[in-house]
């Protein structure tokens, strides 16, 4: 009695990526969709959409730290936090903006400069940005002059000067369009050998005579192609599994299968195999006669002609029949207390069966 156990069944993991070859355009499709749609959101948010491109200017200042008369020690170094705190206070800020000569509020004053100490706290940068480049200038001259007179206000510093100053530039930003699209292929190649796997476990078809054979324990004699070739196992398996049988009749397991074209080519195997006289001498052999047997749903009597034969065979449809509905003819003719003896998958891909069984030599 055959059982069929989707939940046990393993994944072959050979014949998915045989699968997934031959469905490279579904990966390579997938990745185009992911570089379009990473790559295109990046570039619509970042440049498209990004705004103006603002300018930015550099002024470097050197710190002078004096020195506490009670301990002969430097006074303890300003970090990042408290420069900008100085020097965004209110009254530095305000007298920040009666030097200005272009008119600015005080938060967008506020919002265009930050003082930074990189590695030497000694070394003070003033990093202005705006999007107009003579307001750049503007703010980083009275951002000077501001630590200048801080310096000279604070008694932790005995002198502040002016380094390097820089120019107003375009601060273009830092656009990784190229990495966003490369990951967003990535990303949807990923996804959709994702969703070919997925899709190949919810699949029940049948692509080689092995998953036929494992899944409903039912001898598999091999498989017929496309093209209506035989596989090189098929004649003597056959021979094998209907040795003391004659009469053997052929069922499909759905109506659109041509039966009398299986039974034709199994007759020329039959003929051909008696030609070439490759019995044993002494060795009984029983010639096969194989019969097209329609349908239940087709013909009522089938049922009768079913039980009048010796072996039964089951063709099975390559790439189109469902394993419900090899389940459901499997139940039929057990209803019926006929039992199938073999099946032969049609249809085949010969070259997936080949490169599935051994590699790119021939069967």
């Amino acid at each position: 009695m055959w059982q069929c156990d989707y939940g046990k069944e393993p994944f072959d993991m050979r014949l998915f990526w045989l699968l997934c070859i031959r469905r490279l355009w579904v990966i390579l499709a997938g990745a185009l969709a992911g570089l379009a749609l990473v790559g295109g959101i990046y570039y619509v948010k970042n440049v498209t959409l990004g705004g103006v491109i603002p300018y930015t200017m550099d002024s470097k200042y050197y710190l002078e730290y004096a020195v506490d008369p009670s301990d002969q020690q430097t006074y303890s170094y300003f970090a990042s936090y408290t420069w900008n705190d100085l020097l965004k206070g209110e009254d530095i800020v305000a007298k920040m903006l009666e030097e200005l000569s272009v008119p600015m509020t005080e938060e967008e004053l506020t919002a265009s400069f930050e003082a930074e100490l990189i590695s030497d706290l000694r070394i003070c940068y003033i990093h202005t940005t705006n999007e107009d480049a003579e307001k750049v200038r503007e703010i980083d001259r009275v951002a000077g002059l501001a630590i200048t007179a801080i310096g000279q206000r604070q008694k932790e510093l005995q002198d502040v000067s002016l380094l390097d100053r820089g120019q107003p530039r375009l601060a273009m930003p830092d656009l990784r369009t190229l990495r966003a699209c490369i990951l967003g292929a990535a990303l949807g190649a990923f996804f959709a050998l994702f969703g070919l796997g997925f899709h190949e476990i919810l699949d029940e078809r049948i692509h080689v005579p092995g998953t036929l054979a494992r899944r409903y324990g039912v001898p598999v004699a091999g498989y017929v192609s496309r093209e209506g070739k035989p596989s090189g196992e098929l004649a003597a398996q056959l021979h094998n599994l209907f040795r003391e049988k004659k009469k053997i009749g052929v069922k499909a397991v759905n109506g659109k299968l041509d039966v009398a074209s299986v039974v034709k080519l199994l007759e020329k195997l039959e003929e051909k195999d008696a030609a070439s006289g490759k019995e044993a001498a002494g060795e009984r052999k029983c010639p096969q006669e194989y019969r097209a047997v329609p349908s239940l749903c087709q013909a009522p009597e089938t049922g009768e002609t079913l039980r009048d034969q010796e072996g039964i065979l089951l063709a099975v449809q390559a790439n189109f029949d469902r394993g419900k509905a090899i389940e459901e003819i499997l139940r039929q003719l057990g209803q019926l207390g006929v039992n199938v003896d073999a099946m032969v998958l049609t249809g085949a891909d010969e070259g997936l069966n080949r490169h599935y069984l051994w590699g790119k030599r021939k069967s």
